[in-house]
């Protein structure tokens, strides 16, 4: 029982200095990450078209990590440039939208019967009245190039992620002491890097078919910066329960804005919804063979934990990496049980066959295992 105790004190003090490192260290660990989760999606995408019959045995392992990470830079670049090219249009429509809505509010107001002064005055004057628009153009700007520069960085960290990803098998082999812990060790990273890779290449194609649905749907409607918000809802569709929530928030504030008129607000709320609902509840279910096998409270905990720490980069990457948390704490005996607490159903397998087969196990070509 003291034993226990001990490991249990001991575990707790780990944690909690783990996480102060992690908070610390934001601005270093995120574009780590952010490279890593890249490496994850581009080498299981890689691979995955090395079973097309045609793309498997015209195109190499090799070229197809290159032929993915250039497709991966392109659409960075143009992430960026299209996020700038917004922000300028966006600053030449900042007055209309701004006259717009607080036409739109006004009149909501004078339905709701809160239209005598001072009471619907001084709220108006408190809540529009108050923006400063150049100082939010200005640090949307300056935010930019920041994005820029993160981008960029992410890039660097994936490319030289991606040349030693190559050699992590090896190593681990010459690092552990015994063969056995090189076996389970190379077990734990092969099903690691199936579930993960897995995971995250089947949840992009998933945002990127929403986007595409959101982007159809506010194209018809009218919306402006339709394909910026499309872009929006799928990168906010990573973070689980309130992604969708605020990806469809967003668009249906600036409908406000742009048109004053609650039959279209209502329009575009309702058409965003639906095809939250359809690849949600239709689409994921059938593209996703398993899921990553975390309660549900345990995701909405760990999604406040690294929001907390992170902030939005946090709740993009709590599903994964709790997941792979969850996963290094099933490989061991002492540790198991707060693994099968942590999971949805307590099963963990992590079966040579598994991991070699899966659809985000690596290929190799030196005929040493990922």
């Amino acid at each position: 029982m003291n034993n226990r105790f001990r490991n249990l004190v001991y575990g707790l003090a780990f944690a909690i200095m783990v996480g102060f490192v992690l908070r610390i260290g934001k601005p270093i660990f995120i574009p780590i990450m952010a490279g890593i989760i890249s490496v994850y999606v581009l080498s299981t995408t890689a691979t995955s078209l090395g079973r097309v019959p045609v793309v498997g045995s015209l195109i190499p392992l090799w070229l197809r990590h290159v032929l993915a990470f250039v497709v991966f830079i392109l659409f960075g670049v143009l992430l960026v440039l299209l996020f700038a090219a917004n922000i300028q249009q966006v600053i030449a429509l900042a007055p209309q939208y701004q006259a717009t809505l607080l036409s739109f509010v006004t009149d909501m107001a004078k339905l709701a019967g809160i239209d005598d002064e001072p009471t619907w005055g001084s709220i108006r004057s408190l809540v529009l009245g108050e923006i400063d628009l150049q100082r939010l153009i200005s640090t949307t700007v300056t935010s930019v190039s920041v994005l820029g520069g993160q981008v960029f960085v992410v890039f660097l960290y994936a490319s030289f992620l991606m040349a030693e990803r190559l050699h992590f098998s090896r190593k681990i082999i010459l690092a552990a002491k015994t063969q056995s812990d090189a076996k389970r060790a190379m077990e734990v990273v092969g099903y690691i890097n199936q579930r993960i890779g897995e995971y995250l290449t089947v949840k992009t194609l998933i945002n990127i078919l929403l986007g595409l649905i959101s982007y159809i749907a506010m194209w018809l409607i009218g919306v402006d910066f339709a394909g910026f918000f499309a872009v929006l809802i799928g990168f906010l569709n990573y973070i689980p329960y309130v992604g969708s929530i605020v990806g469809v928030a967003f668009p249906v504030l600036l409908t406000a804005a742009q048109f004053g008129s609650f039959d279209t607000i209502l329009i575009v709320l309702i058409s965003l919804t639906a095809s939250q609902i359809f690849v949600g509840g239709f689409v994921e279910p059938r593209m996703f063979g398993r899921s990553m096998n975390l309660s549900p409270f345990v995701v909405l905990i760990s999604l406040t934990v690294w929001y907390a720490m992170w902030g939005l980069a946090g709740a993009i990457l709590a599903v994964p990496m709790t997941s792979i948390v969850v996963i290094v704490l099933a490989a061991f005996e002492p540790s198991r049980p707060l693994a099968v607490l942590l999971s949805r159903d307590g099963h963990f397998s992590m079966h040579k066959e598994e991991t070699a087969t899966g659809a985000g196990a690596p290929e190799r070509t030196d005929g040493q295992p990922a």
